[in-house]
């Protein structure tokens, strides 16, 4: 990858690289949903200067691996594939066992510091909304996407109805894709970036440290299917 620049979209930098997603999100900046602003905008947002992001993000990119996985330049088979064994398992292995860790210690230590109280609501509320996004991207979009990609590879014409129940879809799955970012961001900020406090218990630190790896995963779904899956439909549904 060319050297970044303040122009650079934040979505754009970590669809070609991901190791550039670690820096984002040290200065808590939306790489998935967020990721349509260029580093110059971050940057003012996050009263950042753009001169000490721009060194770490290029740094982080030129130690980057060999091995660093080229997202960009999978087929929307391959990405479909990848997201769903990968993060769509995760999501619906990892919810069950939060939900259960975030209704013990809500009930145990509620109490004590009520925010709790309000994790626990916060997700439970979460949870049958993610699983219902996970399902209709299977059963609706993805197949969609699947029958773009095959009449692009046979030549064959778009038709109209297709064009628009796909915008359709990919609108409305970009809209829950930020409604989900946008509450496990407060969820972030109640936990103070998941740092509990000295008398918390060892249930109570696992269950933080469990939400902040489900925010960290979905950062890195929302963005695949955001700025590279959905992307990639782009220039055929115009």
């Amino acid at each position: 990858m060319q050297t970044i620049s303040s122009e650079h979209k934040i979505g754009e930098i970590v669809s070609l690289n991901y190791q550039a997603a670690g820096v984002f999100s040290k200065y808590n900046i939306d790489f998935c949903c967020g990721g349509g602003i260029s580093v110059a905008e971050a940057c003012k947002r996050k009263n950042l200067p753009a001169d000490v992001l721009l060194e770490e993000l290029n740094l982080a990119v030129r130690q980057s691996s060999a091995e660093t996985l080229d997202y960009a330049s999978w087929s929307v088979s391959l990405l479909i594939s990848w997201i769903t064994e990968k993060h769509h398992r995760y999501v619906r292995g990892a919810t069950d066992e939060i939900l259960a860790w975030s209704a013990k210690v809500a009930d145990r230590h509620g109490q004590t510091l009520p925010v709790n109280i309000r994790i626990h609501e916060l997700f439970k509320g979460l949870v049958p909304e993610l699983l219902a996004h996970l399902a209709c991207e299977e059963d609706r979009v993805f197949p969609l996407l699947l029958e773009l990609e095959a009449r692009q590879k046979a030549g064959t014409p778009i038709a109209e109805e297709l064009r628009n129940a796909l915008k359709a879809e990919l609108a409305e799955m970009e809209n829950e894709h930020d409604h989900a970012g946008a509450v496990m961001k407060e969820i972030n900020a109640l936990t103070r970036g998941y740092n509990p406090p000295e008398m918390a218990c060892t249930t109570w630190r696992v269950l933080w440290h469990k939400l902040s790896e489900f925010e960290q995963d979905l950062h890195k779904h929302v963005h695949l299917e955001n700025n590279i899956l959905f992307r990639k439909a782009g220039p055929l549904l115009v």
